[in-house]
């Protein structure tokens, strides 16, 4: 009885060590829970707009908003916003100036956003971050995967001020350095023509590609994470020095590049923009030129001479063969790596641990069932008959020992 008892308490303790590794592999998921294991936290944008900043005291508390509540922040603009991949954004007030934050998941997406601005550059006057430009509303920069906003507390366009800069540069200080300033890898495939390419911007989505391209939100899907770039160019005579180059009525040529990521989606994409173009009268049919090269979309608008606009689409060129996007030593850009390589460790512990208490638990099960068992046969084929048997060990002691028998 005391063995019984010994193997059920252990089967007990089996169960109860394997409950929670079986409870945490077999409930599902709730609908529209997340399915990463967040093992890291992100960085509160609040700490990157203290109370004091560059020598400025805030004149209110900050405002946070998330993806849904862009449009507090910057208007009609929340879905261009929610393109570059911008998750969640901060704003506070220093003086006359408002400085806002937003965080992308991606830093193509902080560098897309700088570009919808209308700057892509690497070296930029004010030195902030891995790019800076001035539009006549604000002061703007990229770093790493946050793009910065320094504009008028009332939101009203006004000339540039040096305290500007400085707030701009006490955020910049505060956002952890990147590995290096690198361009999404499409922009390589712009073909090098008499005239560089100006006015390069980039695109993750068509409602920032339709402010760049009219038309173009109707016309292109961005299926599969789809990324864009336009660039100018400048059609005519071959450049000479000290002669001063005509420009177009038209303005100079836009060309547009679209990288689909699988070929189903760029056949599908060329299959829509060429019933668009057969819909067209042919005066405007001959005032646009779109292709298809690999997995790219291209596409020239606004040109007067054909033949120069042809050549530059023809020479934009798929690149086929397998490259690294980035060096193997250096970690991949990927935001969740970290949490997609907990998930895997808790995932294996788990299964680990599931199968470890099956074992314990089916082993307990097994053994007490087979004890119980053999006891129970032995039981069967020997009963001392209510205790009334005796063995009789006198007579062979007195055998064995030689001894003479005892007197009645």
């Amino acid at each position: 009885m005391q063995h019984r008892k010994w193997f059920l308490s252990l089967a007990a303790i089996a169960c109860l060590i394997a409950s929670p590794f079986s409870i945490g592999a077999q409930q599902p998921a709730t609908a529209g829970s997340p399915q990463v294991v967040a093992v890291t936290t992100e960085r509160p944008l609040i700490e990157l707009l203290p109370d004091k900043l560059a020598g400025l005291k805030a004149t209110g508390n900050a405002k946070q908003v998330t993806a849904d509540t862009l449009a507090e922040l910057v208007g009609d603009q929340a879905t261009v916003y929610r393109e570059y991949y911008v998750t969640r954004a901060a704003s506070r007030q220093y003086g006359a100036s408002r400085v806002d934050v937003f965080a992308s998941t991606h830093p193509f997406g902080a560098f897309g956003l700088l570009s919808f601005y209308g700057s892509t550059g690497h070296t930029p006057a004010d030195s902030l971050g891995a790019g800076s430009a001035r539009t006549p509303a604000a002061l703007v920069f990229w770093k790493n995967n946050y793009f910065v906003r320094v504009s008028a507390a009332n939101g009203q366009a006004r000339a540039p001020m040096s305290g500007d800069t400085a707030l701009a540069r006490a955020v910049a200080d505060e956002i952890p350095a990147q590995r290096r300033d690198e361009r999404p890898v499409i922009f390589r495939s712009l073909p090098v023509a008499a005239r560089p390419a100006t006015g390069l911007r980039y695109f993750l989505g068509p409602e920032s590609l339709n402010t760049a391209v009219a038309g173009s939100r109707d016309l292109y899907a961005f299926n599969g994470d789809a990324e864009a770039v336009v660039a100018q160019y400048e059609l005519g005579p071959d450049i000479v020095p000290g002669k001063r180059v005509p420009v177009s009525p038209q303005g100079p040529m836009r060309l547009i590049i679209i990288e689909y990521h699988t070929p189903q989606f760029a056949y599908d994409a060329i299959a829509r923009a060429d019933q668009f173009v057969s819909s067209l009268p042919e005066a405007e049919q001959q005032r646009l030129i779109i292709k298809r090269e690999g997995n790219y979309i291209v596409e020239a608008v606004n040109f007067d001479d054909r033949n120069a606009a042809q050549a530059i689409v023809d020479a934009v060129e798929y690149p086929y063969g397998v490259q690294w996007l980035h060096h193997p030593s250096i970690p991949s850009p990927d935001p969740f790596r970290a949490q997609k390589a907990a998930q895997m460790l808790l995932s294996t512990f788990g299964l680990l641990g599931v199968l470890l208490g099956s074992v314990l638990v089916c082993g307990s099960i097994f053994g007490t069932t087979m004890f119980l068992k053999r006891r129970k046969q032995m039981q069967a084929a020997f009963s001392d008959a209510g205790q009334m048997l005796r063995l009789e060990l006198n007579p062979i002691e007195g055998a064995i020992l030689g001894l003479p028998p005892k007197r009645d």
